[in-house]
């Protein structure tokens, strides 16, 4: 006992004076992003460009681990740290074949190597016991294993079963068959010499040498050996992963003490949408990108991420995230500028706006088209994308006020030399960025909240009313009635028949061609344009970036994209009204009522007609005519009969 006593009074001394390496500061992973899934987008390598993917003993297949103890420890539960009997086996094979035949070394002491390397000695291998026994001393038997998971090597730069199994098999080590466990099982014995992407037959050696253990041993059957034994060695050695590499770059520079960032991108609705991008590009100039951003709309996931057509491209200035960059809206922001008009009563769907020249106190706005509609109802205006009845209902909005919702709702608004806000807004004439347009157009399907795009999943939930619930469904209904693309609807919606709701936009000087497109469960933000700013003439909204829209959302798998017809609020209610009063038919004097149309209204309000406020004459007004009625006059200037 006493023996015993000064034994581990001197092994604690020594365990004070000469401390174990820390692992953590000692080896770092790599940092690695991940998708939904765990399945990996992007990885960081360390400082020294290792390659270390962070894993632990539930997350590796218990295959791997039965095939590695059993090659490597059979008795790893039980001894603490170093086995006498392994170690007396292997200095009697070395007397008798008079050269080393194996260490004796167990995987704590295989650890304890990694963590402070040593010589091949027999001081070396006295030194590694002493470090085996202070793995046992300071930590469980799971979190030495897991040691070895993360840090054992596997050939070149790779260190951790769980990159190993990425980078030669191209899947987490979760999902290994019993061939592919053996596999990686022997493979720290000899990296260099069992790589299986150089070495396959010597690997197939190794791997079955392991397999006919675990079959004398009983660990294994027969069958299943002999159905591991058939696997072939096929390993490749895979580049690291580059999915969604411009977030992923955002997230490891937000995240940088982590070494696992779990994003919430779903993978293959990432190649999806990448692909789409990348094969669209190719009718475009050399210098053109695109960007696209999908999001969840009741989870605000962002599922798919391409801030870049083609990541490699320096050409398409593949290195700049279009997403982030602040880009002129063009007519993106119209659809907001008529539902916060509708909840406060100015408007309601078929109110009748003007399409014709007109000064708003020196801004002269003009069309797309630069030519003009005349009287237009609220729903027109909108599907035609119409400039002046925008601004001359923002007008009446305020563009102060306008701007302060969107900013509330996650849409900031970048104005050029810190000017104020202006009528220009309804036009594009501020800075926006793309996954903040997703954000707000996602209240069209979310009754009336827009919300904020969530990049990991252990990021909040974060919502707010942009509009009322009446009128993000009548601006939703509105928008959905217009074609995808120039030529017809979308293929979508005629296979599926589901709900889309989308808006283009074209910036000053063709430099940016918008869509954003809603269903009910998805938003779908797409931007195509030159990220240096220079023009593509000819290269508008509906003409440029419909058909990208069409063609994603053709894409996406069927089952994943509505969950039917949308319900009408009980406050929205449809009404037949009169132009040019605006007012309900059944309380408009047949004579005031030129025309009628059936329009959504809020509450069962139906406001009328805003009126010219540059321009404001008295009602009724005296005018005169020619005698046929065909013509206005002026009898200043007017020498024939009139009529008054």
């Amino acid at each position: 006992m006493l023996n015993l006593f000064i034994g581990f009074g001197i092994f604690a001394f020594l365990d004070v004076v000469f401390p174990l390496p820390n692992p953590v500061e000692l080896k770092k992973f790599s940092q690695l992003v991940v998708d939904k899934n765990g399945r990996p987008l992007r990885a960081f390598a360390d400082e020294n460009g290792v390659w270390r993917y962070p894993t632990d003993l539930n997350q590796v297949s218990p295959d791997y681990i039965e095939a590695l103890i059993n090659y490597e420890d059979r008795w790893y539960w039980q001894h603490s740290g170093v086995n006498p009997f392994a170690l007396m086996r292997a200095v009697k094979q070395m007397l008798v074949n008079q050269k080393a035949i194996s260490g004796g070394s167990t995987l704590t002491m295989q650890v304890a190597r990694i963590l402070d390397p040593h010589e091949k000695s027999v001081s070396g291998k006295i030194w590694q016991m002493f470090r085996a026994y202070q793995l046992e001393f300071h930590f469980s038997k799971t979190e030495i294993m897991n040691l070895y998971l993360n840090y054992a090597p596997f050939g070149g730069p790779l260190e951790g079963v769980e990159a190993a199994s990425y980078t030669y098999l191209g899947k987490s080590a979760k999902y290994l068959t019993a061939g592919e466990a053996a596999l990686l099982a022997v493979l720290p014995q000899s990296p260099s010499r069992f790589r299986p992407d150089r070495y396959p037959d010597r690997a197939e050696a190794a791997r079955n040498k392991i397999l006919d253990r675990l079959r004398s041993f009983g660990i294994w059957d027969k069958e299943k050996v002999e159905q591991a034994s058939r696997e072939l060695v096929v390993a490749e050695y895979n580049s690291q992963p580059l999915h969604a590499p411009l977030l992923a770059r955002y997230l490891v520079n937000k995240n940088a003490d982590r070494q696992l960032i779990r994003s919430t991108i779903d993978l293959d609705f990432q190649l999806i949408v990448a692909d789409q991008l990348k094969e669209y590009l190719f009718r475009f100039s050399e210098n053109t990108s695109a960007a696209a951003m999908l999001m969840d709309n009741d989870s605000l996931d962002v599922l798919a991420y391409v801030g870049a057509a083609d990541f490699a491209n320096e050409k398409r200035y593949g290195h700049i995230d279009m997403n982030r960059a602040i880009r002129s809206p063009g007519s993106t922001l119209k659809p907001f500028i008529y539902g916060l008009a509708m909840d406060k009563r100015f408007i309601h769907s078929e109110s009748l706006l003007q399409d014709v020249p007109l000064n708003f106190n020196r801004y002269s706005p003009e069309n797309f088209d630069q030519n003009y509609s005349g009287a237009v109802s609220v729903a027109e205006a909108l599907q035609q994308s119409l400039n002046i009845p925008a601004v001359q209902v923002l007008s009446y909005l305020e563009p102060a006020y306008f701007s302060a919702k969107l900013n509330n709702a996650g849409l900031r608004l970048y104005y050029p030399d810190d000017q104020k806000p202006s009528l220009s807004i309804a036009l594009g004439g501020v800075g926006t960025k793309l996954y903040e347009l997703a954000g707000i157009y996602r209240a069209l399907a979310a009754k009336g909240q827009a919300g904020r795009p969530r990049y990991q999943i252990d990021e909040p939930k974060r919502e707010v009313y942009l509009m009322s619930e009446e009128s993000a469904w009548v601006i939703g209904e509105v928008l959905s009635q217009v074609a995808l693309t120039p030529r017809s609807n979308s293929r979508y919606i005629k296979r599926y028949q589901q709900w889309i709701a989308h808006k283009t936009g074209t910036s000053y000087g063709y430099r940016d061609a918008w869509m954003i497109a809603v269903t009910e469960k998805y938003t779908l933000a797409v931007w195509v344009g030159r990220p240096d700013g220079s023009p593509s003439p000819g290269e508008f909204g509906r003409r440029t970036a419909g058909p990208l829209v069409d063609r994603i959302i053709n894409a996406l798998p069927k089952d994943a994209t509505s969950k039917g017809k949308r319900e009408q609020p009980e406050k929205v209610t449809s009404e037949k009204i009169c132009w040019p009063l605006g007012l309900k038919k059944s309380i408009t004097d047949k004579n005031h009522c030129h025309e009628s149309r059936n329009a959504y209204l809020i509450d069962d309000v139906a406001p009328p007609t805003l009126i010219d406020k540059e321009n404001a004459v008295a009602n009724p007004l005296q005018v005169f005519t020619s005698t046929d009625k065909k013509h206005r006059v002026f009898p200043s200037c007017y020498q024939g009969q009139m009529v008054e």
